[in-house]
């Protein structure tokens, strides 16, 4: 009996997976990261422990610690949306790629056709200079959710920003008939 208590407490019922998810939890982003490590120590492929170091870090704020761990998980799971929406932003706003950001949340928003995705998309295709794309993107996001906000005061702002008023206080009409109001696109 002592030794079957023994081999428990030895580390028997340890799940590294298992304690950083209930680290990631309580906020113990660092306790996360290590224990996905621990993961990745012994099996270098698992996607579960290199998505959720790859989230770990990015809370962190280590956006390049994070590049290459988001990398190795599109490579090796090509209906993982999520985590290429993730390393589109990290492209994005902390690697100063935006051609790169535009091929993963494109990615991303074939997998996963939303509004959310396809404006997502459009931020990036407007970063990197492709306006046309990005206004086809919003439009494809509103033909989605007709309801989603947040691409309508994109969309505005982009019209606006290109002289092309009359179409923007159309698309502002358009917006209040369905619901949505974007008087003040943020």
């Amino acid at each position: 009996m002592v030794f079957v208590a023994l081999g428990l407490w030895s580390g028997g019922c340890s799940d590294p997976t298992k304690e950083a998810r209930q680290l990631e939890e309580a906020g113990d982003w660092e306790g996360a990261l290590s224990a996905y490590q621990q993961v990745l120590g012994k099996d270098p492929g698992n996607l579960t422990a290199l998505s959720g170091a790859a989230v770990a870090l990015m809370l962190l704020e280590r956006y390049n610690e994070a590049l290459g761990l988001q990398e190795r998980v599109i490579a090796a799971d090509p209906h993982d949306a999520q985590t290429r929406v993730e390393l589109g932003f990290n492209y994005l706003n902390h690697q100063n790629r935006p051609a790169d950001a535009v091929k993963v949340l494109r990615e991303a928003a074939q997998i996963e056709p939303t509004a959310k995705d396809f404006t997502f998309l459009s931020q990036a295709q407007d970063a990197s200079g492709d306006l046309g794309g990005a206004e086809a993107s919003l439009r494809e996001a509103i033909e989605l959710d007709s309801e989603y906000g947040y691409a309508y005061r994109l969309l505005y702002a982009l019209l606006t920003h290109e002289g092309r008023s009359a179409e923007a206080t159309q698309l502002a009409a358009d917006a209040r008939a369905k619901g949505v109001d974007i008087s003040e696109p943020q």
